[in-house]
């Protein structure tokens, strides 16, 4: 913090610096909360009656082979991070720049140029589902 002096002009010069800072630390304060929310990754628990294909459940896409087995990605599109929110013609559609991505992750479309990330999926024994590990 800038020392106070007992002169008004410097009190002045000296306040409106400060008001002129104010918003980055404001915006700095903001950005670390939103890393320190990514830091403890949450688990989701998918239910076993999961329909076959491409679906979306909030943060996650859920791609069901009809033997069964699943694969969950981010449902966050690698390009600026927007929520993917729909599947269209069996590509899973970012509704910010328009990017799709097929059900294995792979960029159907830009401007993402990234894959989606593949997350770390396990059976849930008391759901008789799957836990997706550090959404």
């Amino acid at each position: 913090m800038l020392p106070i002096t007992q002169n008004p002009r410097t009190n002045r010069a000296q306040f409106l610096a400060w008001l002129a800072m104010a918003p980055f630390a404001w915006a700095a304060t903001a950005m670390l909360r939103r890393f320190r929310a990514r830091e403890r990754p949450a688990d989701i628990v998918v239910a076993p009656d999961v329909p076959v294909g491409l679906s979306l459940q909030g943060e996650i896409l859920i791609n069901r082979a009809a033997d069964g087995s699943l694969r969950v990605f981010s449902a966050r599109c690698t390009h600026l991070g927007c929520r993917l929110e729909r599947v269209v013609d069996g590509l899973v559609v970012c509704p910010c720049h328009g990017s799709r991505f097929h059900g294995d992750g792979r960029v159907a479309a830009g401007p993402a140029l990234q894959p989606l990330p593949e997350l770390r999926v396990s059976p849930d024994r008391q759901s008789g589902g799957w836990t997706v590990h550090g959404v």
